[in-house]
């Protein structure tokens, strides 16, 4: 019996680590850092469903399945977290609703990501109009919507890529870059970097974001690494540093991971 019930085990997990196709994500993550002087804690929660399944591609990393297969889909954040200062614990709450819409059918790509901010007016929606120039290659036109609590709206406008590359070695490499016009500050946001490949399950990446008034100076720069890795293929944990985060100015600590099924 104690036989039979290993083999079942070992037939369950054969399966689970073979299985590639899916149309469910679900993750969690935990970040945590300083926000100036006080300690931030926080918790994201989200889930998205693709409207066809996703087909991994052999040849490909496992975490680029739905971006070559051009697959639309929907999702869902929910945040929390507190902040604290001098013994006094804030708790604060979001949500973001959003979704991504291509087909293999064509080359458009369209993009939509409202957040709102409980207890307060704060709310921002991102628009992205785009176009694959190649199977691996997609740029898209952004359009950023903010209205501050108490303060008046503002809209901003930029251009983001990203293109997956196949290295001779049969590994992968994957550049993004972005470019947005702060206008509100009168300086420019930018950002670039990568993930790099290990064949399909292991990937390393670093990004450099900064602001300034052009290209050259910088007047505040922010430096990231993370790690991902599928110990399954349809699970995923990872791992991420910002020094000088542009979410918070310090630095930023993030764990997590994800299911798919």
């Amino acid at each position: 019996m104690k036989r039979t019930l290993l083999t079942s085990l070992l037939s369950v997990v054969s399966v689970t680590t073979m299985a590639t196709t899916y149309q469910h994500e679900s993750s969690i993550h935990y970040n945590w850092g300083d926000v100036v002087q006080a300690d931030l804690q926080r918790y994201d929660l989200s889930h998205r469903f693709y409207l066809s399944p996703v087909q991994g591609n052999v040849a490909a990393p496992l975490a680029e399945a739905a971006f070559l297969g051009r697959n639309s889909s929907v999702f869902g954040d929910y945040v929390r977290g507190t902040l604290k200062e001098d013994g006094v614990k804030e708790s604060f709450s979001a949500w973001r609703l959003g979704g991504e819409y291509m087909d293999s059918s064509h080359n458009f790509y369209v993009g939509f990501e409202f957040e709102s901010i409980n207890r307060s007016s704060t709310k921002s929606a991102l628009t992205q109009l785009g176009y694959f120039f190649d199977s691996d290659w997609l740029v898209t036109f952004d359009i950023d919507h903010t209205r501050p609590d108490g303060i008046g709206s503002r809209t901003e406008f930029g251009f983001s890529t990203k293109k997956l590359m196949r290295l001779p070695t049969g590994d992968h490499l994957s550049v993004e870059a972005s470019y947005r016009d702060l206008r509100s500050t009168s300086r420019n946001a930018y950002s670039f970097g990568g993930d790099y490949y290990f064949g399909k399950e292991l990937s390393v990446g670093l990004f450099y974001d900064w602001t300034s008034k052009n290209m050259i100076s910088t007047e505040r720069d922010s430096f990231t690494v993370r790690g991902q890795w599928f110990p399954m293929s349809n699970l995923a944990v990872r791992a991420a540093v910002s020094f000088d985060s542009p979410e918070t100015g310090e630095d930023l600590y993030t764990v997590g991971a994800s299911y798919r099924f």
